[in-house]
């Protein structure tokens, strides 16, 4: 018996009788334990112990596993806020049961706070055998999940994290419809943030090119460079309000003035609900050409700031 606490410990708390028998744990020793109450049945096939991650325990009992987002944002990626349980269960499922009671049918699942996935066909991919996604799982499901925007954001973070490759998101590609597959066109793996990405794709969207991370001697990566000199840097919430770095951004923008660039620093909530008066001042800076070094300026030597790469 204390070889199946221990089995089931290591499997994080929740797993498959068929894991369990796998492991060398006697059917009759689960039943045993769910019997005196030291285990939980959270529906047929899957066992837990006490004080299993509630997540997983939830998902398991809907009648499936963690997945989209629910993997992705704990595992450190950018992704849409979205506080809800997102599960994916087969294809076919249909007898799906509330996260609280197994007993219980499922019915709406936005009553109980999750999102129920139906798992895509993706050959390629192994069904795992645990109560989690895999990364490979949780990010096909969440391109399509998020918005169009948010999805390119994930996109952009697992490219720059080197969690998936470009080879890879072409097998993911195939398991979607081509207007997914088009998302894939318009990563970045140079992006350094979601708000980053979220920006670039902004001024893309009014056909305003840019380049993410350039390098620029004596100050290191900008954000965002349009044209030659115009800098665009976006102020995520978590580390540009703490004092070192405000101090950190104030030096950068005075090294970039003595180099002659533009700098355009944006907060969060710039980015996110002030865009359409970001852009028009950005379009009136290029309609003046003033994101390029005029003639004078490269002869006075600007324009010698970018280091090649």
């Amino acid at each position: 018996m204390i070889q199946l606490y221990g089995i089931l410990a290591r499997l994080g708390g929740v797993a498959s009788t068929a894991q369990l028998s796998a492991a060398g744990v006697a059917t009759n020793d689960v039943k045993n334990a769910v019997a005196r109450g030291d285990v939980e049945r959270l529906r047929r096939g899957w066992v837990a112990l006490p004080g299993a991650p509630e997540s997983v325990v939830r998902a398991v009992r809907v009648g499936g596993r963690v997945s989209c987002l629910s993997v992705l944002r704990p595992a450190g990626l950018w992704c849409a806020t979205d506080h809800r349980l997102h599960i994916r269960v087969p294809a076919d499922a249909t007898r799906l049961s509330s996260p609280h009671d197994r007993r219980v049918p499922l019915g709406r699942p936005e009553r109980f706070g999750v999102v129920v996935h139906r798992s895509v066909r993706a050959p390629f991919l192994d069904e795992p055998e645990g109560p989690v996604d895999p990364f490979g799982w949780a990010l096909l499901h969440a391109i399509t999940c998020q918005s169009k925007m948010d999805a390119i954001v994930t996109l952009d973070s697992a490219l720059k994290q080197g969690r998936v490759s470009r080879t890879e998101l072409e097998f993911l590609g195939a398991c979607l419809p081509e207007k997914f597959r088009a998302y894939f066109a318009l990563t970045d793996p140079n992006a350094a943030s979601g708000l980053e990405t979220k920006a670039r794709l902004g001024l893309r969207r009014f056909n305003i090119a840019s380049r993410s991370q350039v390098k620029i001697r004596g100050v290191g990566y900008v954000d965002l460079l349009v044209g030659d000199r115009l800098v665009v840097e976006t102020d995520g919430r978590e580390w540009h309000t703490k004092p070192e770095a405000y101090l950190a951004d104030r030096r950068r923008d005075l090294a970039l003035a003595e180099l002659g660039y533009l700098v355009l620093r944006l907060s969060y909530d710039q980015v996110m609900g002030e865009w359409v008066r970001v852009v028009g001042v950005i379009q009136a800076i290029v309609a003046r050409e003033e994101h390029r070094w005029s003639p004078r300026q490269l002869r006075s030597g600007l324009g010698t700031g970018v280091e090649l790469e």
